[in-house]
Protein backbone atom coordinates (compact mmCIF):
# COMPACT_ATOMS: atom_id res chain seq x y z
CA UNK A 1 0.00 0.00 0.00
CA UNK A 2 3.34 2.32 1.16
CA UNK A 3 6.07 0.36 -0.89
CA UNK A 4 6.62 -1.76 1.87
CA UNK A 5 5.85 -5.10 2.51
CA UNK A 6 2.27 -5.71 4.24
CA UNK A 7 3.19 -8.26 7.62
CA UNK A 8 0.83 -9.82 9.48
CA UNK A 9 -1.44 -8.36 11.72
CA UNK A 10 -3.39 -10.03 14.38
CA UNK A 11 -4.78 -6.85 15.55
CA UNK A 12 -6.17 -5.49 12.53
CA UNK A 13 -9.70 -5.28 14.03
CA UNK A 14 -10.49 -4.77 17.22
CA UNK A 15 -13.72 -6.27 18.89
CA UNK A 16 -15.81 -3.10 18.12
CA UNK A 17 -15.13 -3.24 14.34
CA UNK A 18 -15.34 -7.29 14.12
CA UNK A 19 -18.56 -7.04 15.84
CA UNK A 20 -19.73 -4.40 12.96
CA UNK A 21 -18.64 -6.41 10.32
CA UNK A 22 -20.15 -9.33 12.03
CA UNK A 23 -23.62 -7.74 12.28
CA UNK A 24 -23.21 -6.73 8.56
CA UNK A 25 -22.86 -9.91 7.26
CA UNK A 26 -25.69 -11.19 9.31
CA UNK A 27 -27.48 -8.74 7.83
CA UNK A 28 -26.68 -9.26 4.28
CA UNK A 29 -25.49 -6.11 3.28
CA UNK A 30 -21.54 -7.24 2.83
CA UNK A 31 -19.69 -9.71 2.08
CA UNK A 32 -16.24 -10.22 3.14
CA UNK A 33 -14.34 -9.60 -0.32
CA UNK A 34 -15.95 -6.25 0.32
CA UNK A 35 -14.69 -5.79 3.54
CA UNK A 36 -11.25 -6.67 2.31
CA UNK A 37 -10.87 -4.12 -0.33
CA UNK A 38 -12.34 -1.41 1.81
CA UNK A 39 -9.81 -2.17 5.02
CA UNK A 40 -7.02 -1.97 2.07
CA UNK A 41 -8.53 1.11 0.83
CA UNK A 42 -8.59 2.71 4.43
CA UNK A 43 -5.21 1.28 5.34
CA UNK A 44 -3.69 3.45 2.60
CA UNK A 45 -4.25 6.70 5.01
CA UNK A 46 -4.83 5.03 8.18
CA UNK A 47 -3.09 2.72 10.53
CA UNK A 48 -6.08 2.54 13.18
CA UNK A 49 -9.45 0.90 11.98
CA UNK A 50 -13.00 1.88 13.60
CA UNK A 51 -16.58 0.76 12.99
CA UNK A 52 -17.33 4.19 11.78
CA UNK A 53 -13.96 4.23 9.93
CA UNK A 54 -15.31 0.88 8.38
CA UNK A 55 -18.88 2.46 8.08
CA UNK A 56 -17.99 5.45 6.33
CA UNK A 57 -15.62 3.54 3.51
CA UNK A 58 -18.57 0.75 3.19
CA UNK A 59 -21.06 3.96 2.25
CA UNK A 60 -18.03 5.46 -0.07
CA UNK A 61 -17.94 2.81 -2.04
CA UNK A 62 -21.59 2.28 -2.68
CA UNK A 63 -21.89 -1.12 -0.74
CA UNK A 64 -23.70 0.55 2.49
CA UNK A 65 -26.56 3.32 1.90
CA UNK A 66 -25.89 5.85 5.14
CA UNK A 67 -28.97 4.74 6.96
CA UNK A 68 -27.68 0.77 6.89
CA UNK A 69 -24.63 2.00 8.08
CA UNK A 70 -26.28 3.69 10.61
CA UNK A 71 -28.10 1.01 11.82
CA UNK A 72 -25.84 -1.63 12.16
CA UNK A 73 -23.42 0.96 13.95
CA UNK A 74 -26.03 1.06 16.30
CA UNK A 75 -25.91 -2.37 16.98
CA UNK A 76 -28.66 -3.38 14.30
CA UNK A 77 -28.11 -6.91 12.36
CA UNK A 78 -31.88 -7.42 11.10
CA UNK A 79 -34.77 -5.38 8.94
CA UNK A 80 -32.79 -4.56 5.91
CA UNK A 81 -35.08 -7.30 3.64
CA UNK A 82 -38.55 -7.54 2.75
CA UNK A 83 -39.66 -10.51 0.31
CA UNK A 84 -37.75 -10.00 -2.55
CA UNK A 85 -36.80 -5.87 -1.79
CA UNK A 86 -33.32 -4.87 -0.11
CA UNK A 87 -34.38 -1.62 1.68
CA UNK A 88 -32.11 1.11 1.47
CA UNK A 89 -33.45 3.97 3.63
CA UNK A 90 -36.82 4.99 5.13
CA UNK A 91 -38.94 7.77 2.91
CA UNK A 92 -41.33 8.95 5.60
CA UNK A 93 -44.68 7.80 6.97
CA UNK A 94 -47.82 7.83 5.14
CA UNK A 95 -51.39 7.70 6.45
CA UNK A 96 -51.18 3.92 7.50
CA UNK A 97 -47.90 2.66 7.45
CA UNK A 98 -44.01 3.78 7.05
CA UNK A 99 -42.35 4.22 3.55
CA UNK A 100 -38.89 2.58 2.84
CA UNK A 101 -36.89 3.03 -0.65
CA UNK A 102 -36.57 -0.60 -1.94
CA UNK A 103 -34.43 -2.44 -4.39
CA UNK A 104 -35.81 -5.44 -6.18
CA UNK A 105 -32.62 -7.94 -5.50
CA UNK A 106 -33.08 -9.37 -8.97
CA UNK A 107 -34.39 -6.82 -11.41
CA UNK A 108 -32.58 -3.94 -9.90
CA UNK A 109 -35.11 -1.44 -9.46
CA UNK A 110 -36.03 1.05 -6.62
CA UNK A 111 -39.64 0.91 -5.66
CA UNK A 112 -41.21 2.39 -2.84
CA UNK A 113 -42.55 0.14 -0.36
CA UNK A 114 -45.52 0.81 2.19
CA UNK A 115 -44.93 -1.19 5.14
CA UNK A 116 -48.32 -1.95 7.87
CA UNK A 117 -46.42 -0.79 11.48
CA UNK A 118 -46.52 -4.53 13.48
CA UNK A 119 -48.92 -2.74 16.24
CA UNK A 120 -51.77 -2.72 13.78
CA UNK A 121 -51.15 -6.55 12.65
CA UNK A 122 -53.26 -7.96 15.67
CA UNK A 123 -56.38 -5.82 14.13
CA UNK A 124 -57.68 -7.59 11.15
CA UNK A 125 -59.74 -4.07 9.58
CA UNK A 126 -56.63 -2.49 9.60
CA UNK A 127 -54.98 -5.29 7.46
CA UNK A 128 -58.72 -5.20 6.04
CA UNK A 129 -58.03 -1.08 5.41
CA UNK A 130 -54.59 -1.26 4.42
CA UNK A 131 -55.35 -3.60 1.51
CA UNK A 132 -58.74 -1.38 0.36
CA UNK A 133 -56.06 0.94 -0.26
CA UNK A 134 -53.86 -1.38 -2.33
CA UNK A 135 -56.93 -2.35 -4.18
CA UNK A 136 -57.89 1.81 -4.82
CA UNK A 137 -54.59 2.11 -6.46
CA UNK A 138 -54.59 -0.39 -8.76
CA UNK A 139 -57.90 0.47 -10.07
CA UNK A 140 -55.85 4.14 -10.83
CA UNK A 141 -53.57 4.41 -13.83
CA UNK A 142 -52.94 8.38 -14.74
CA UNK A 143 -49.24 10.03 -14.98
CA UNK A 144 -50.48 12.44 -11.88
CA UNK A 145 -51.08 9.56 -9.36
CA UNK A 146 -48.18 7.10 -7.81
CA UNK A 147 -49.04 3.61 -9.39
CA UNK A 148 -49.15 0.81 -6.94
CA UNK A 149 -47.62 -2.80 -8.41
CA UNK A 150 -48.67 -5.18 -5.63
CA UNK A 151 -49.81 -5.96 -2.45
CA UNK A 152 -47.64 -8.62 -0.63
CA UNK A 153 -47.30 -10.22 2.67
CA UNK A 154 -43.75 -11.71 3.95
CA UNK A 155 -41.84 -11.80 7.16
CA UNK A 156 -45.00 -11.39 9.22
CA UNK A 157 -45.56 -8.40 7.36
CA UNK A 158 -48.05 -6.76 4.86
CA UNK A 159 -46.61 -4.25 2.46
CA UNK A 160 -47.79 -2.47 -0.85
CA UNK A 161 -45.24 -1.87 -3.62
CA UNK A 162 -45.58 1.47 -5.08
CA UNK A 163 -44.09 3.90 -7.96
CA UNK A 164 -41.05 5.27 -6.44
CA UNK A 165 -40.94 8.97 -7.32
CA UNK A 166 -37.36 10.26 -8.01
CA UNK A 167 -38.47 13.92 -6.15
CA UNK A 168 -39.75 15.53 -3.32
CA UNK A 169 -42.86 16.25 -2.22
CA UNK A 170 -44.25 19.95 -2.35
CA UNK A 171 -44.06 20.52 1.62
CA UNK A 172 -40.67 19.81 1.24
CA UNK A 173 -40.39 21.96 -1.97
CA UNK A 174 -41.91 25.04 -0.45
CA UNK A 175 -40.11 24.75 3.14
CA UNK A 176 -36.85 24.48 0.72
CA UNK A 177 -37.32 26.62 -1.86
CA UNK A 178 -39.81 29.10 -0.21
CA UNK A 179 -43.07 29.98 -2.05
CA UNK A 180 -44.15 29.24 -5.39
CA UNK A 181 -44.62 31.44 -8.10
CA UNK A 182 -47.99 32.31 -9.47
CA UNK A 183 -47.71 30.19 -12.42
CA UNK A 184 -45.55 27.38 -11.15
CA UNK A 185 -48.37 27.19 -8.36
CA UNK A 186 -51.23 27.36 -10.38
CA UNK A 187 -49.40 24.17 -12.71
CA UNK A 188 -48.98 21.91 -9.63
CA UNK A 189 -52.35 22.72 -8.57
CA UNK A 190 -53.90 21.88 -12.26
CA UNK A 191 -51.63 18.58 -12.16
CA UNK A 192 -53.05 17.71 -9.05
CA UNK A 193 -56.72 17.95 -10.37
CA UNK A 194 -55.67 16.19 -12.95
CA UNK A 195 -54.95 13.24 -11.34
CA UNK A 196 -58.13 13.30 -9.03
CA UNK A 197 -60.53 13.89 -11.81
CA UNK A 198 -59.29 10.50 -12.89
CA UNK A 199 -59.93 8.67 -9.41
CA UNK A 200 -63.24 11.12 -8.72
CA UNK A 201 -64.24 9.12 -11.99
CA UNK A 202 -63.78 5.74 -10.89
CA UNK A 203 -65.70 6.54 -7.20
CA UNK A 204 -62.78 6.93 -5.13
CA UNK A 205 -62.35 10.11 -2.87
CA UNK A 206 -59.00 11.00 -1.47
CA UNK A 207 -59.85 12.78 1.58
CA UNK A 208 -56.29 13.54 2.64
CA UNK A 209 -55.19 15.80 -0.14
CA UNK A 210 -52.44 18.13 1.33
CA UNK A 211 -48.80 19.36 0.31
CA UNK A 212 -47.12 16.59 1.45
CA UNK A 213 -49.20 13.84 0.19
CA UNK A 214 -48.53 15.47 -3.93
CA UNK A 215 -44.92 14.19 -4.93
CA UNK A 216 -42.95 16.51 -7.31
CA UNK A 217 -40.72 14.56 -9.64
CA UNK A 218 -37.09 15.29 -10.87
CA UNK A 219 -39.16 15.63 -14.45
CA UNK A 220 -41.58 18.62 -13.39
CA UNK A 221 -44.46 16.11 -12.74
CA UNK A 222 -46.94 16.36 -10.00
CA UNK A 223 -48.01 12.61 -8.54
CA UNK A 224 -51.07 12.70 -6.12
CA UNK A 225 -49.53 9.75 -3.33
CA UNK A 226 -50.73 7.89 -0.18
CA UNK A 227 -54.44 6.29 -0.72
CA UNK A 228 -54.64 5.30 2.91
CA UNK A 229 -57.57 7.38 3.73
CA UNK A 230 -59.42 7.24 0.38
CA UNK A 231 -62.94 6.29 0.45
CA UNK A 232 -63.52 3.79 -2.08
CA UNK A 233 -67.03 3.98 -2.46
CA UNK A 234 -67.64 0.76 0.12
CA UNK A 235 -66.50 1.03 3.96
CA UNK A 236 -66.31 -2.09 6.27
CA UNK A 237 -68.39 -2.12 9.32
CA UNK A 238 -66.78 -0.26 12.01
CA UNK A 239 -70.47 0.46 14.11
CA UNK A 240 -70.04 4.61 12.71
CA UNK A 241 -67.22 4.95 14.54
CA UNK A 242 -65.34 6.31 11.43
CA UNK A 243 -67.55 8.81 11.35
CA UNK A 244 -66.85 9.60 14.97
CA UNK A 245 -63.44 9.57 14.09
CA UNK A 246 -61.52 12.71 12.16
CA UNK A 247 -60.36 11.72 8.48
CA UNK A 248 -57.80 13.61 6.84
CA UNK A 249 -55.40 16.20 8.01
CA UNK A 250 -56.46 19.33 10.59
CA UNK A 251 -54.94 22.26 8.30
CA UNK A 252 -56.29 21.04 5.27
CA UNK A 253 -59.44 19.40 6.22
CA UNK A 254 -62.72 20.28 4.62
CA UNK A 255 -65.53 21.54 7.22
CA UNK A 256 -68.05 18.37 6.24
CA UNK A 257 -65.08 15.81 6.35
CA UNK A 258 -64.54 17.12 9.89
CA UNK A 259 -68.25 16.47 10.93
CA UNK A 260 -69.30 13.49 8.87
CA UNK A 261 -65.95 12.00 6.58
CA UNK A 262 -68.28 9.04 5.15
CA UNK A 263 -71.03 11.79 3.73
CA UNK A 264 -68.40 13.71 1.58
CA UNK A 265 -68.10 13.65 -1.98
CA UNK A 266 -65.47 14.89 -4.52
CA UNK A 267 -65.79 18.51 -3.14
CA UNK A 268 -64.09 17.46 -0.28
CA UNK A 269 -61.01 16.92 -2.07
CA UNK A 270 -61.49 20.20 -3.63
CA UNK A 271 -61.38 22.17 -0.78
CA UNK A 272 -58.26 20.38 0.38
CA UNK A 273 -56.69 21.00 -2.68
CA UNK A 274 -57.62 24.94 -2.13
CA UNK A 275 -55.98 24.73 1.12
CA UNK A 276 -52.79 23.37 -0.40
CA UNK A 277 -52.89 25.83 -3.03
CA UNK A 278 -53.14 28.89 -0.53
CA UNK A 279 -49.79 27.30 1.33
CA UNK A 280 -48.16 26.67 -2.36
CA UNK A 281 -48.42 30.66 -2.52
CA UNK A 282 -47.91 31.89 1.10
CA UNK A 283 -45.94 29.32 2.34
CA UNK A 284 -48.72 28.74 5.03
CA UNK A 285 -51.70 27.09 5.72
CA UNK A 286 -54.51 28.88 5.64
CA UNK A 287 -56.05 29.30 9.55
CA UNK A 288 -53.61 29.16 12.18
CA UNK A 289 -54.18 28.31 16.01
CA UNK A 290 -52.47 26.54 19.25
CA UNK A 291 -54.41 23.39 19.14
CA UNK A 292 -56.24 21.20 16.75
CA UNK A 293 -59.80 21.91 18.23
CA UNK A 294 -58.87 25.55 17.40
CA UNK A 295 -57.99 25.26 13.51
CA UNK A 296 -61.12 22.91 12.83
CA UNK A 297 -63.01 25.25 14.20
CA UNK A 298 -61.63 28.29 12.08
CA UNK A 299 -62.55 25.95 9.42
CA UNK A 300 -66.09 25.96 10.26
CA UNK A 301 -66.27 29.31 10.80
CA UNK A 302 -63.80 31.61 9.81
CA UNK A 303 -63.71 33.61 6.69
CA UNK A 304 -61.47 32.27 4.09
CA UNK A 305 -58.50 34.36 4.18
CA UNK A 306 -57.24 36.55 1.25
CA UNK A 307 -54.29 35.44 -0.43
CA UNK A 308 -53.29 39.05 -1.36
CA UNK A 309 -53.19 40.15 2.15
CA UNK A 310 -50.12 37.91 2.46
CA UNK A 311 -48.97 37.68 -1.29
CA UNK A 312 -49.57 41.70 -3.16
CA UNK A 313 -48.42 39.97 -6.55
CA UNK A 314 -50.93 37.45 -7.11
CA UNK A 315 -53.74 38.73 -9.39
CA UNK A 316 -56.92 39.01 -8.47
CA UNK A 317 -58.47 36.27 -10.47
CA UNK A 318 -56.31 33.23 -8.90
CA UNK A 319 -56.57 34.83 -5.17
CA UNK A 320 -60.91 34.42 -5.90
CA UNK A 321 -60.25 30.92 -7.54
CA UNK A 322 -58.79 29.83 -4.12
CA UNK A 323 -61.28 31.60 -2.23
CA UNK A 324 -63.78 29.52 -4.45
CA UNK A 325 -62.36 26.10 -4.18
CA UNK A 326 -62.40 26.97 0.18
CA UNK A 327 -66.11 27.92 0.31
CA UNK A 328 -67.50 26.32 3.51
CA UNK A 329 -70.63 25.43 1.89
CA UNK A 330 -69.51 22.75 -0.79
CA UNK A 331 -72.76 24.14 -3.60
CA UNK A 332 -70.54 27.17 -3.87
CA UNK A 333 -67.02 25.05 -4.58
CA UNK A 334 -66.43 24.19 -8.03
CA UNK A 335 -68.68 21.07 -8.61
CA UNK A 336 -66.23 18.69 -10.11
CA UNK A 337 -62.24 18.64 -10.67
CA UNK A 338 -63.46 18.80 -14.37
CA UNK A 339 -64.99 22.55 -13.86
CA UNK A 340 -61.84 23.42 -11.60
CA UNK A 341 -59.51 22.29 -14.37
CA UNK A 342 -61.58 24.30 -17.06
CA UNK A 343 -60.99 27.46 -14.50
CA UNK A 344 -57.28 27.15 -14.13
CA UNK A 345 -56.67 26.95 -17.36
CA UNK A 346 -58.91 29.95 -17.94
CA UNK A 347 -56.31 31.82 -14.45
CA UNK A 348 -53.49 30.62 -16.38
CA UNK A 349 -53.46 33.06 -19.16
CA UNK A 350 -53.66 35.98 -16.27
CA UNK A 351 -50.16 38.25 -16.25
CA UNK A 352 -48.55 37.98 -13.07
CA UNK A 353 -45.52 40.59 -12.11
CA UNK A 354 -43.08 37.99 -10.32
CA UNK A 355 -40.69 35.54 -12.57
CA UNK A 356 -42.63 32.44 -13.73
CA UNK A 357 -40.67 29.66 -12.66
CA UNK A 358 -41.04 25.91 -13.48
CA UNK A 359 -41.73 23.19 -11.28
CA UNK A 360 -38.85 21.49 -12.58
CA UNK A 361 -36.42 24.03 -11.16
CA UNK A 362 -38.43 23.27 -7.53
CA UNK A 363 -37.30 19.47 -8.22
CA UNK A 364 -33.82 20.14 -9.01
CA UNK A 365 -32.68 22.64 -5.98
CA UNK A 366 -28.84 23.52 -6.18
CA UNK A 367 -28.64 22.77 -2.29
CA UNK A 368 -30.16 19.18 -2.11
CA UNK A 369 -29.45 19.38 1.46
CA UNK A 370 -32.87 19.19 3.07
CA UNK A 371 -33.88 16.39 -0.12
CA UNK A 372 -30.97 14.29 1.33
CA UNK A 373 -31.76 14.73 5.07
CA UNK A 374 -35.24 14.13 4.57
CA UNK A 375 -36.47 10.95 5.85
CA UNK A 376 -32.91 9.81 7.75
CA UNK A 377 -34.41 10.57 11.16
CA UNK A 378 -37.91 9.71 10.45
CA UNK A 379 -39.17 7.97 13.35
CA UNK A 380 -39.76 4.13 12.60
CA UNK A 381 -39.95 1.06 14.06
CA UNK A 382 -36.81 -0.87 15.29
CA UNK A 383 -37.64 -4.01 15.28
CA UNK A 384 -36.82 -6.60 12.82
CA UNK A 385 -39.24 -5.95 9.38
CA UNK A 386 -38.37 -9.29 8.02
CA UNK A 387 -36.44 -12.39 9.08
CA UNK A 388 -34.72 -12.47 6.74
CA UNK A 389 -30.82 -11.90 7.65
CA UNK A 390 -30.38 -13.92 10.27
CA UNK A 391 -28.18 -12.63 13.86
CA UNK A 392 -24.57 -13.12 14.42
CA UNK A 393 -25.36 -16.93 15.95
CA UNK A 394 -26.34 -17.70 12.19
CA UNK A 395 -22.97 -17.20 11.13
CA UNK A 396 -20.34 -20.11 11.19
CA UNK A 397 -17.15 -19.30 13.30
CA UNK A 398 -15.69 -15.53 12.92
CA UNK A 399 -15.99 -14.47 9.73
CA UNK A 400 -13.66 -11.35 10.40
CA UNK A 401 -10.90 -13.98 11.63
CA UNK A 402 -9.59 -14.49 8.02
CA UNK A 403 -8.54 -10.42 8.10
CA UNK A 404 -6.27 -11.09 10.56
CA UNK A 405 -2.67 -11.23 8.48
CA UNK A 406 -4.37 -11.17 5.38
CA UNK A 407 -2.07 -9.95 2.40
CA UNK A 408 -4.09 -6.53 1.72
CA UNK A 409 -1.15 -5.54 -0.77
CA UNK A 410 -2.74 -7.45 -3.58
CA UNK A 411 -6.28 -5.76 -3.73
CA UNK A 412 -7.71 -3.55 -5.80
CA UNK A 413 -8.39 0.24 -4.88
CA UNK A 414 -11.81 1.37 -3.80
CA UNK A 415 -12.91 5.15 -3.80
CA UNK A 416 -11.47 7.36 -0.68
CA UNK A 417 -13.04 7.21 2.19
CA UNK A 418 -15.69 10.39 2.43
CA UNK A 419 -16.79 10.08 -1.20
CA UNK A 420 -20.69 9.88 -1.10
CA UNK A 421 -21.99 6.92 -2.54
CA UNK A 422 -24.61 7.02 -5.00
CA UNK A 423 -27.40 6.15 -2.92
CA UNK A 424 -26.44 8.89 -0.35
CA UNK A 425 -25.77 12.09 -2.81
CA UNK A 426 -28.99 12.15 -4.32
CA UNK A 427 -31.03 12.01 -1.86
CA UNK A 428 -33.36 9.73 -0.14
CA UNK A 429 -35.77 9.56 -3.13
CA UNK A 430 -32.40 9.01 -5.54
CA UNK A 431 -31.56 5.56 -6.44
CA UNK A 432 -28.80 3.37 -4.95
CA UNK A 433 -26.27 2.59 -7.40
CA UNK A 434 -24.10 -0.84 -7.17
CA UNK A 435 -20.57 -0.39 -6.00
CA UNK A 436 -18.08 0.55 -8.56
CA UNK A 437 -15.90 -2.27 -10.72
CA UNK A 438 -12.67 -2.28 -9.07
CA UNK A 439 -9.98 -0.90 -10.83
CA UNK A 440 -6.75 -2.38 -11.75
CA UNK A 441 -3.58 -0.72 -10.68
CA UNK A 442 0.06 -0.92 -9.69
CA UNK A 443 1.58 -0.27 -6.08
CA UNK A 444 0.36 2.72 -4.12
CA UNK A 445 2.30 5.22 -2.25
CA UNK A 446 0.35 7.60 0.16
CA UNK A 447 -2.87 6.39 -1.17
CA UNK A 448 -2.09 7.27 -4.92
CA UNK A 449 -2.11 4.74 -7.90
CA UNK A 450 1.63 4.60 -9.51
CA UNK A 451 1.89 2.88 -12.98
CA UNK A 452 4.17 -0.42 -12.92
CA UNK A 453 5.46 0.65 -17.05
CA UNK A 454 3.12 -2.16 -18.51
CA UNK A 455 0.38 0.68 -19.20
CA UNK A 456 3.34 2.46 -20.89
CA UNK A 457 4.70 -0.36 -22.52
CA UNK A 458 1.33 -1.59 -24.44
CA UNK A 459 1.41 2.46 -25.54
CA UNK A 460 4.59 2.20 -27.92
CA UNK A 461 3.98 -0.91 -29.10
CA UNK A 462 0.43 0.46 -30.45
CA UNK A 463 2.79 3.15 -31.88
CA UNK A 464 4.98 1.10 -33.67
CA UNK A 465 2.35 -0.93 -34.83
CA UNK A 466 0.43 1.95 -36.16
CA UNK A 467 3.28 3.58 -37.98
CA UNK A 468 4.38 0.07 -39.92
CA UNK A 469 0.40 0.18 -41.05
CA UNK A 470 0.37 3.82 -42.55
CA UNK A 471 3.91 2.80 -44.19
CA UNK A 472 2.34 -0.52 -45.59
CA UNK A 473 -0.65 1.59 -46.80
CA UNK A 474 1.28 4.30 -48.12
CA UNK A 475 3.02 1.96 -50.49
CA UNK A 476 0.34 0.11 -51.92
CA UNK A 477 -1.34 3.62 -52.35
CA UNK A 478 1.82 4.42 -54.43
CA UNK A 479 1.86 1.17 -56.85
CA UNK A 480 -1.84 1.68 -57.29
CA UNK A 481 -1.58 5.40 -58.55
CA UNK A 482 1.75 4.44 -60.34
CA UNK A 483 0.13 0.98 -62.17
CA UNK A 484 -2.92 3.12 -62.98
CA UNK A 485 -0.91 6.96 -64.70
CA UNK A 486 1.33 4.49 -66.48
CA UNK A 487 0.48 4.50 -70.00
CA UNK A 488 -0.54 0.82 -72.18
CA UNK A 489 1.85 -0.63 -74.39
CA UNK A 490 1.52 -1.06 -77.67
CA UNK A 491 1.82 -4.63 -78.56
CA UNK A 492 4.20 -5.73 -81.26
CA UNK A 493 4.14 -8.10 -84.02
CA UNK A 494 6.00 -11.59 -83.50
CA UNK A 495 7.65 -12.32 -86.79
CA UNK A 496 9.33 -15.35 -87.43
CA UNK A 497 11.18 -16.32 -91.10
CA UNK A 498 12.17 -19.12 -93.39
CA UNK A 499 13.19 -20.14 -96.39
CA UNK A 500 11.33 -22.49 -98.45
CA UNK A 501 13.01 -25.02 -100.40
CA UNK A 502 13.24 -22.91 -103.43
CA UNK A 503 15.27 -20.02 -101.83
CA UNK A 504 11.86 -18.07 -101.32
CA UNK A 505 11.57 -16.16 -97.95
CA UNK A 506 8.77 -16.62 -95.81
CA UNK A 507 7.98 -13.60 -93.11
CA UNK A 508 5.39 -15.32 -90.34
CA UNK A 509 3.24 -12.73 -88.01
CA UNK A 510 2.44 -14.83 -85.17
Amino acid sequence: MSGQPSTPNPTLLDDASRGFVRRAMAGGLVELDDVKKVVASLLADQTTLTPESLAEGLVAAGILTDWQSQKVLAGKSKGFYLGSYRLLRPLGRGGMGMVFLGEHQIMKRLMALKILPSEQLADERRIQRFKDEARASAQLDHPNIVRAYDCAEAGGKVYIVMEYVDGADLQQAVARDGVMPVATAIDAVRQAAEGLSHAHARGIIHRDIKPSNLMLGRDGVVKVSDMGLARIGFDFDDGGKSSKRLTGTADYVAPEQAIDSRSIDSRADIYSLGCTFYFLLTGRPPFSGSSLQQRLAKHQTAPVPDVRSVRDDCPVAVADLVKRMMAKRPSDRPPSMSDLLVQLKQIRGVPTTDQTGSLRSFAHPDDTTSMATSGQHTVFEESSISSSGGDESGLSGDPTESLDGFDFSDLPDLPAPGAASAADSMGPLGPASPPPPPRAVGRTTGGKAESDGGGNSQQVLLGIGLAFAALALVAVLGMMAYTFSRPLEQSRPRLKQFDSKDGTLIIVDE
